[in-house]
């Protein structure tokens, strides 16, 4: 018995709840965590390029700031709308790759175990989620290709493409892991080998021109962004490629990424309540050898020290759709219900859990407000630049005053003539060398700040 009615009805409801568990996360908050707070200062600007990423999500930030005004609501009304807007094209996806709208539904509820998925979907990623949607959406407008290569689609293709490229730079590991499935397989050769397939390229190369152009033409930029990607990765091709740790760390993030997963498939497979099964080796499962060995190349390549598991989120979370398809899982209906009310219940934790932790003493960032710094800044330096340590600082600053341009000294596409104009403030969370720098003049602190306990200088020039 197919249950796609009732499956479809689950999966509009799952999303309608995460956005509102979102939406309700937010609101709790005396202040917000670091990806909210660079999309709030971030956005005071149209650029083509902001901090280490490219601009398509702040652009869309920016875009429903003007509607809704700069507030908490309008940051997480964006990932709340990302988010369901997942749920539900990686249902769609699954439901057309499985032919079976019960097993598409199965795919939404595994993701309940993909803890890395669950925390930082709900309370930090923006980039990351934005672009696990880009994939998803790219990996459905295919598998439609391979069914139907209308003109339409195509055009759908060239579009996605441009904003995959727009929304995160490691979405080039996805396009590396599609050129080498079109050299593998004769199914995706038929679909990127079409005529059509000109159009998506033109479209998508109308797209990206004028961001990468952008960034090839300030080298200031450029280089400051290959600083962002070897510290984020502790890549170090300087000190010679070495195999043995890129490879560990590429298993070792791997693990954190699946455990959970393969745990409850491997228990299950040995309780005999469910059974493997051989799945055809077609376009999707090379597709997951691809990407997996694009992946590897990477690591190694760039001499990979450190990832965090979320960034593989985008790159490996359609795959959910293959894990089922091996799958041989009787009781279908059974496993769904137990899944759609614990997907609720994760749900429900991650809306007290704000809460909770105040109620405990569990210390968080989020507890503690930046109204101390805006209250000062307002009162005794309301006619000059305000220039704040960092886009954590800024952001949440231009939440509590949304009429006022605010800088931050870790925006490196900020021209320095904005960071240190004639008239300002310049908040420290050091103290400046009294020797070394003239030109500032220590005018006021905070003592105690936040809950590091940090002491602020407020200092004049």
């Amino acid at each position: 018995m197919d249950f796609g009615f009732q499956s479809l009805t689950k999966i509009h409801i799952l999303a309608m709840a995460s956005f509102l568990v979102i939406l309700s996360i937010s609101l709790m908050k005396d202040a917000v965590e670091l990806e909210d707070a660079e999309q709030a200062y971030y956005s005071q600007w149209w650029r083509w390029g902001y901090d280490d990423q490219p601009p398509l999500y702040t652009w869309l930030q920016k875009g429903i700031n003007g509607i809704l005004g700069v507030s908490k609501v309008s940051f997480s009304i964006l990932r709340g709308l990302i988010f369901a807007s997942f749920l539900v094209v990686l249902y769609r996806f699954a439901k057309q790759f499985l032919e079976y709208s019960a097993k598409a539904t199965l795919v939404i509820l595994m993701l309940i175990c993909i803890p890395v998925f669950i925390d930082f979907t709900f309370r930090r990623l923006s980039h990351t989620a934005l672009l696990c949607l880009v994939i998803v959406a790219n990996y459905w407008v295919i598998l439609r290709l391979i069914l139907k290569k209308s003109l339409l689609n195509y055009l759908f293709l060239g579009l996605l493409l441009g904003m995959g490229l727009l929304t995160k730079y490691n979405f080039v590991l996805f396009l590396g892991a599609l050129g080498l499935g079109v050299c593998i397989d004769g199914t995706l050769r038929s679909v990127f080998f079409h005529p059509y397939m000109l159009l998506s390229t033109v479209l998508c190369g109308l797209l990206i021109f004028p961001h990468f152009n952008w960034l090839l033409e300030n080298q200031e930029y450029f280089i400051e962004l290959q600083r962002s990607i070897r510290f984020k990765t502790g890549s170090s091709l300087q000190d010679g490629i070495t195999l043995l740790a890129p490879f560990g760390t590429f298993l070792l993030t791997l693990v954190k990424y699946t455990i959970y997963l393969l745990a409850l498939a491997g228990l299950m497979i040995f309780l005999k309540k469910w059974k493997l099964k051989k799945v055809p080796w077609e376009w999707f499962a090379k597709l997951l050898v691809c990407q997996l060995a694009v992946l590897l190349l990477f690591f190694m390549g760039l001499n990979v020290q450190k990832v965090e598991a979320r960034w593989l989120l985008p790159l490996l979370l359609p795959f959910l759709a293959l894990l089922v398809k091996m799958l041989d899982i009787p009781n279908t209906g059974k496993w769904i219900k137990i899944g759609f009310y614990g997907f609720l219940a994760i749900l429900a934790l991650q809306l007290i859990r704000t809460p909770a932790e105040r109620l405990l003493g569990i210390p968080s960032d989020v507890h503690f407000g930046f109204s101390p710094i805006s209250e000062k800044l307002r009162k005794d330096y309301p006619d000059q630049n305000w220039l704040l340590p960092d886009v954590t600082y800024g952001g949440n600053i231009r939440l509590l005053n949304p009429e006022r341009e605010v800088f931050s000294e870790d925006d490196f596409s900020l021209p320095s003539k904005k960071k240190h104009p004639n008239n300002g403030v310049w908040i420290r969370t050091h103290m400046l060398d009294k020797n070394k720098e003239t030109k500032y003049r220590l005018a006021d602190s905070i003592m105690g700040f936040g809950r590091s306990r940090e002491t602020l200088y407020f200092y004049q020039y």
